[in-house]
Order: C-alpha cells, then sequence, then structure tokens
C-alpha cells in the first residue's frame, strides 16, 4: 500500500511525494538531539546516492529548519511541515522518523530514533539499489542506539 502523497515547500519549490524515484523521507524537528545525531548521515546519503534516490528532510518547524540547514551545512533539500500536515498522515509519534519508499511510494523499510545497524544496513541498501558507493562512514563514531524525540504532531495542545 502505498504511503500517503503530499506535497511542501522547500528553499528550491515545492517538492512532491512521490517522486517517481526511489526516496528516502526523513522527518526530523531541530530541537531533538537524536536528529541532530542523525543529520550527517541524512546528508552523507544525500551526496552519496542522490543522483539515482530523492533525499528529502521534511522538518517540523520553519524556523528550526533553517538552523539546521545552517548548523550542519544541508544540501538536501528541507521541505516544511510546520503545520504538521505530513506528520498527522504518517501518524508519526517519534522523530527521527526514517523511511525508505520505492518509486510509487510504497514504504520498503522504516525506522525511528537512532540505530547504527538500522542506518548500516540502509547505506548498503541504498548503495545496492543505486549501484553507486555508500559514503566512508566512521560508525565507531556513532552510539549503538538512542530514542527518539516526540513528534511535535503528538505535542500537548497540537494533536
Amino acid at each position: 500500500m502505498p504511503l500517503p502523497t503530499f506535497t511542501l515547500d522547500a528553499a528550491d519549490g515545492p517538492r512532491t511525494f512521490p517522486t517517481g524515484r526511489p526516496v528516502l523521507l526523513c522527518f526530523v524537528k531541530e530541537d531533538c538531539p537524536t536528529c541532530g545525531l542523525s543529520m550527517p548521515l541524512i546528508e552523507a546519503a544525500h551526496r552519496a546516492f542522490g543522483d539515482e534516490v530523492d533525499v528529502l528532510i521534511v522538518g517540523q518547524d520553519a524556523e528550526g529548519n533553517a538552523v539546521l540547514v545552517e548548523r550542519h551545512g544541508l544540501t538536501a533539500p528541507v521541505l516544511d511541515d510546520s503545520a504538521l500536515h505530513v506528520s498527522f498522515a504518517y501518524d508519526l509519534d517519534t522523530v527521527p522518523a526514517v523511511i525508505l519508499a520505492g518509486p510509487t511510494g510504497e514504504e520498503r523499510t522504516r525506522f525511528v530514533g537512532f540505530g547504527r545497524d538500522d542506518w548500516r544496513n540502509l547505506m548498503a541498501t541504498l548503495a545496492e539499489a543505486s549501484g553507486l558507493r555508500a559514503p566512508e562512514v566512521d560508525w565507531d563514531a556513532y552510539p549503538e542506539s538512542r530514542p527518539g524525540c516526540g513528534s511535535k504532531s503528538v505535542e500537548p495542545g497540537i494533536a
């Protein structure tokens, strides 16, 4: 079953999902330390696989999105889900939420929080699917796992 479709604004204009290519959707918010831990890996995936896979960062706050771009030197598109419509449609309760989808929007893989093995396996999957080399990552510099943070879509007064 395909994931919900959406169109969100990014700095370079609106982006629509699905895209007709494999897509890595990464739902984040700026004030989540686990999202910050994941950002270098999200950017590495974009740089390594961006010619074959659309890497889309779905940020839950416009001001926070700008901070993430600056703090992490992001070149991957950051989409504005400040209204949380997409976060609600995807029934998120935790960020980061990382979803690999196929060209027509079917979910292939999903994980929440941070798992070193989840990321290592995802990079290997992307390399195999794209025929491109996985980025060099010092996996020992990352913790084995970290819990995520509550999605803004489940904060009191929002839901």
